[in-house]
């Protein structure tokens, strides 16, 4: 349990393994403004938060009929 005041960040590699999602569309994600990112140095990072709302924000799949 994380009782931290502060916003957990770790690297968007991190963050890309942990939602599934590759590390590029992960990136591009960053690049298009559609995931909020924060410079450390030359590491790229993304808080909790932010990566959860990128995630609220994708369309949900709708379940299809079976044929």
């Amino acid at each position: 349990m994380n009782t931290q005041p502060y916003a957990r960040c770790v690297t968007e590699l991190a963050k890309s393994k942990a939602a599934g999602i590759g590390y590029v569309s992960l990136f591009k994600a960053i690049a298009d403004g559609r995931l909020k990112a924060v410079k450390f140095g030359r590491k790229t990072l993304v808080r909790d938060e932010d990566l959860k709302a990128f995630l609220d924000s994708l369309p949900v799949v709708r379940p299809t009929k079976a044929p």
